[in-house]
């Protein structure tokens, strides 16, 4: 990548994490001292929320950086096509902990325990946007370099 791209690449990654704070906060300070026994805002639909305001970012970008014989056409990421790319297994782990958080058992209405299966579906959702957010900028960069990616991973992201 070029110096322009390696700059696309951070203002990317800095919006993944300023999106990533702002949505999802201190986690392990909310799990330590306040251990919620409800999901509260983590709705499921919680990462397409993110995802729609990370492509706007996202277009902006495009709008600004795309080479000129790109200038003035549309972005063109297929949201449905990336969320596919992060595993089935990670949307199915998802559901089943929101289905575990959201149902309480007698013994965790009693212990106060249920905060234990909300915290593990936070993180849960939490990871799986993180990547969703990650395979978008990497698609982003592909469109925005004019060519592919490739050998790149989501670790360290």
């Amino acid at each position: 990548m070029n110096a322009n791209n390696n700059e696309i690449d951070r203002l990317c990654r800095e919006k993944e994490q300023e999106l990533i704070n702002q949505y999802y906060g201190n986690l392990a300070k909310e799990t330590a001292y306040e251990q919620p026994e409800t999901i509260g805002d983590y709705t499921p639909d919680l990462p397409l929320q993110i995802e729609a305001e990370y492509k706007t970012f996202l277009e902006g970008l495009w709008k600004e950086y795309a080479s000129d014989d790109l200038k003035g056409t549309p972005l063109v990421l297929e949201e449905q096509k990336l969320r596919d790319i992060v595993t089935q297994d990670d949307r199915e782990l998802v559901a089943q902990a929101h289905q575990k958080a959201t149902t309480q058992t007698l013994w965790e209405r009693l212990t106060k325990s249920n905060h234990k299966d909300v915290t593990h579906y936070k993180y849960l959702l939490k990871e799986y946007t993180r990547e969703l957010l990650a395979t978008m900028r990497l698609d982003f960069m592909e469109e925005i370099t004019g060519h592919h990616i490739a050998g790149k991973t989501f670790e360290n992201e």
